[in-house]
């Protein structure tokens, strides 16, 4: 059994609003309960991680829409079972989770057209981070391994995504086309008329580029990791 608590309560993380203040509990359990080396499925084991946090200050609020501001919290769990078999020459791992983030200050930000965290807290209009905004999002995956040696792991796994907004990139991609990136990301892409969401690029219609963002995603991955 191997048990991790992370707690911070100090300080300011938020670009720009000095005023604003955060604390966050990230805690996570590991338990091996099952070892048989000489049968087939000779170890089980599964780990559980649960976050809570919320942020305060600088128009925003722990306790919901109050007179401080909006409710900006995250409230998250991941849990995965491993299954090891023939001594640890394959493994197989299930699992999952879901987070709630009002405010959004843990999602990660897509990188549309340049932005990063300096950029979105300029007020971006890809994918805006306000007080209050929502996201929900759960994911699932199962991963297969073999293991050849203690050095090496070659990794086949699937992942499917779902967001309550539109997040992950779609094939339409998250990029302008050559020459219609106005030159700050903070800034829309080719902004020469209205606004037209319905748009995947450039129209010739005066239009306003906007990235393709999905809320379902479906990956497969194929690994190799290495340790030296």
């Amino acid at each position: 059994m191997n048990l991790i608590s992370n707690n911070y309560g100090l300080g300011h993380d938020d670009l720009y609003i000095p005023n604003r203040s955060r604390i966050h509990t990230d805690n996570s359990a590991e338990v091996k309960y099952y070892d048989q080396p000489k049968k087939t499925l000779d170890k089980m084991a599964f780990s559980l991680t649960g976050d809570m946090g919320c942020e305060f200050g600088g128009g925003v609020s722990c306790h919901g829409n109050t007179a401080g501001g909006p409710k900006q919290s995250f409230l998250g769990y991941m849990v995965y079972n491993r299954f090891w078999f023939h001594k640890d020459l394959f493994g197989l791992t299930l699992g999952g989770g879901q987070i709630n983030n009002p405010g959004r200050y843990l999602v990660l930000l897509p990188p549309i057209n340049g932005e990063s965290a300096a950029s979105a807290a300029l007020n971006s209009p890809y994918f805006t981070e306000n007080p209050g905004d929502q996201f929900k999002a759960w994911d699932g995956s199962i991963t297969f391994d073999w293991m050849p040696k203690q050095y090496i792991t070659f990794r086949w796994e699937f992942d499917h995504r779902h967001a309550s907004v539109p997040y992950w990139s779609g094939r339409g991609g998250i990029t302008p086309s050559p020459g219609s990136n106005n030159g700050f990301p903070t800034e829309y892409a080719c902004n020469n008329g209205t606004p037209s969401p319905t748009i995947a690029g450039c129209s010739g219609d005066g239009g306003v580029w906007y990235p393709d963002l999905r809320r379902t995603e479906n990956l497969i991955d194929i690994d190799i990791m290495v340790k030296f």
